[in-house]
C-alpha cells in the first residue's frame, strides 16, 4: 500500500508547521506529503519548502490562487497530483499523534473509509505550544499538558487522546461515525468511484457531509477510528456553516446519485503546482 498524505491548508503557517513537526515524527511514515494549499500566501510557501529536506518523503505543494472558499477544489487538486493508493486526509492546523497514520494502515480495508475524530485543544495551550512540545511528544503523554488543560476547562474532548488497543477502542464505539475532513482515509478507488470533493462547495461548510453521503451510498463502510489515529486540534474560533453550503447539502439528500458533477475529473480552472 502507497500512502499519500493530503494535508489541507490556508494562510496558517504557525499551525502548518507544527503539524509538519507531527508529521515528521511518524512510526509509520506516508510515502508522500501534498500540501492542499487554497491560496495561501508567500510565507506558506516558504514554510513548506524549508521543509521539504527534513521529511523522510517526498513533499509537495498544490497552490491555487484566492478566489474565496474553494477547500474542495484544492483537496482535488492534490489527489490528482498524488500517487498514492490509499489516501490519508487532515488539516493542516491539527498535530497527529505518533501513531496516526500506522493506526489508520491497521485498520484499512478495501470498502471502509475510517472516521476519525479530534482532541480540541484549547486557545490558551494552543498559543503556548511550541515545535519542541510537539517534537518530544508532550501531548501524548497521559496525565500531562493536554490533561492539565482539559482540567482547567482549557482543552475539550480529551479523552479522545487516549489511544486504545484496537479491540478495546472497537467495543467502546461499535457505531457508524459520521466523516470529518481533519481525521479520515480511504482507498483512493473510494475517492475516485464518488468523483472525489464537490467543487460545488465554494461557500464555508458541510463538504465533508457531501463526500459522506455519497460514500454510503455507494456501500462503503464507514468504520469509527476514536481512541485510535489521535489527532489535536488546535484551537481557532469557529464559523458558522454557510446558508448556501446548507441549501447543496440539501439537494444531495433529496438525490440519489453517488458522483459529484464538477470534483476529482473536471477541471473549472488549470491547477498551479510548487
Amino acid at each position: 500500500m502507497r500512502i499519500s498524505l493530503i494535508v489541507a491548508t490556508y494562510n496558517a503557517p504557525r499551525e502548518l508547521d507544527l503539524a509538519l513537526h507531527g508529521i515528521a515524527r511518524q512510526s509509520h511514515a506516508p510515502d508522500e506529503i501534498v500540501i492542499a494549499d487554497d491560496g495561501s500566501r508567500d510565507d506558506t510557501r516558504a514554510l513548506v519548502a524549508g521543509w521539504r529536506a527534513r521529511l523522510p518523503c517526498p513533499l509537495h505543494h498544490e497552490w491555487q490562487e484566492d478566489l474565496g472558499f474553494r477547500k474542495s477544489r484544492a483537496q482535488n487538486n492534490a489527489v490528482r497530483r498524488a500517487r498514492g493508493d490509499y489516501l490519508v486526509f487532515l488539516d493542516g492546523d491539527s498535530i497527529p499523534h505518533r501513531h496516526w497514520i500506522a493506526d489508520h494502515v491497521r485498520a484499512a480495508r478495501e470498502r471502509r473509509v475510517l472516521c476519525g475524530r479530534r482532541v480540541r485543544l484549547g486557545p490558551e495551550l494552543s498559543a503556548r505550544l511550541t515545535p519542541e512540545d510537539v517534537d518530544r511528544g508532550l501531548l501524548e503523554r497521559p496525565l500531562g499538558m493536554v490533561f492539565k488543560s482539559a482540567v482547567a476547562k482549557d482543552s475539550k474532548r480529551a479523552l479522545l487522546g487516549v489511544r486504545l488497543p484496537p479491540l478495546l477502542a472497537r467495543a467502546f464505539h461499535p457505531r457508524s461515525r459520521k466523516l470529518m475532513g481533519v481525521n479520515v482515509s480511504m482507498p483512493r478507488s473510494a475517492f475516485e468511484s464518488v468523483n472525489g470533493f464537490d467543487e460545488a462547495f465554494e461557500h464555508y461548510g458541510w463538504e465533508d457531509l457531501d463526500l459522506e453521503i455519497r460514500l454510503r451510498r455507494s456501500g462503503f463502510e464507514l468504520y469509527p477510528l476514536l481512541n485510535r489515529a489521535v489527532v489535536y486540534h488546535m484551537y481557532h474560533p469557529m464559523k458558522a456553516f454557510t446558508a448556501e453550503s446548507a441549501a447543496l447539502v440539501k439537494e444531495v439528500q433529496a438525490a440519489t446519485r453517488t458522483r459529484c458533477d464538477v470534483g476529482l475529473e473536471q477541471r473549472a480552472a488549470p491547477r498551479v503546482g510548487r
